[in-house]
């Protein structure tokens, strides 16, 4: 059964015996939101945009207004050629910092197929929206998929709020917000609460697709770490 943010924050205040403390409940809520939404990559929270590439441009593109962190960007190789059999196979950019992107060699020449991008996120301290930059730039007009986080709003006075949670595990909410509560109600509970807010979480996580909890593959730095093509291979080159 999912709760509305009002009655989340009923029970949290009542469990942390702080009856009196809805306001405090109400910020706390907020805060476990937030931290679903800053530290898990919770596919609820994961959502797919077009991007059209113009042609001779290292950037800047507006990223959306929502934009927290990039999941991953690619777009479908053009057919080159007349080679039909490479249309379609994606191509991934690799994210790399700022500095860089500032260190790469910018000039028309270098115009070929994208294979790294950076964001620019100071705007959005001051109300406007991310930068998106790529490299090289594109020689043609390309088509991107952005799949990226997105920011979510806080919930206007949730002590009062008849909403519902858009994460909607409501017995992880009641107990983390009640966790959080008992730091100003003196509860001593405050340590177990907050191993059994993450003892529920866990499941969850590992369902839903937080993918922090799976197996991830290492891999070398493309920038740094180059097959070398050239080199006849022996029983110790690499495959790949």
């Amino acid at each position: 059964m999912s709760l509305t943010c009002q009655q989340i924050c009923v029970l949290s205040a009542q469990i942390s015996k702080g009856p009196g403390f809805l306001q405090q409940a109400g910020q706390f809520l907020n805060m476990v939101l937030e931290d679903l939404v800053l530290v898990r990559n919770l596919k609820v929270n994961r959502v797919t945009q077009p991007i059209t590439l113009q042609a001779n441009t290292f950037g800047p593109i507006n990223l959306e207004a929502d934009f927290l962190r990039t999941y991953d960007l690619f777009y479908p190789m053009p057919t080159v050629g007349g080679a039909s059999n490479v249309n379609g196979i994606p191509v991934f950019l690799n994210q790399i910092t700022q500095k860089q992107m500032d260190a790469e060699f910018k000039d028309t020449s270098t115009a070929n197929y994208p294979y790294e991008f950076s964001t620019d996120l100071s705007p959005q301290s001051s109300g406007g929206v991310g930068l998106l930059y790529v490299y090289p730039q594109s020689s043609g007009i390309l088509s991107l998929t952005h799949r990226y986080m997105v920011k979510r709003p806080d919930v206007v006075s949730p002590e009062s709020s008849s909403s519902v949670p858009w994460f909607q595990y409501t017995d992880y909410l009641v107990t983390a917000t009640a966790a959080r509560l008992m730091a100003i109600t003196g509860d001593d509970r405050k340590a177990q609460f907050d191993a059994d807010a993450e003892r529920l979480l866990a499941p969850y996580l590992i369902q839903q697709g937080d993918e922090q909890q799976t197996v991830q593959r290492i891999e070398l730095d493309p920038r740094t770490f180059r097959t070398n093509r050239s080199l006849r291979l022996t029983k110790d080159s690499p495959l790949s």
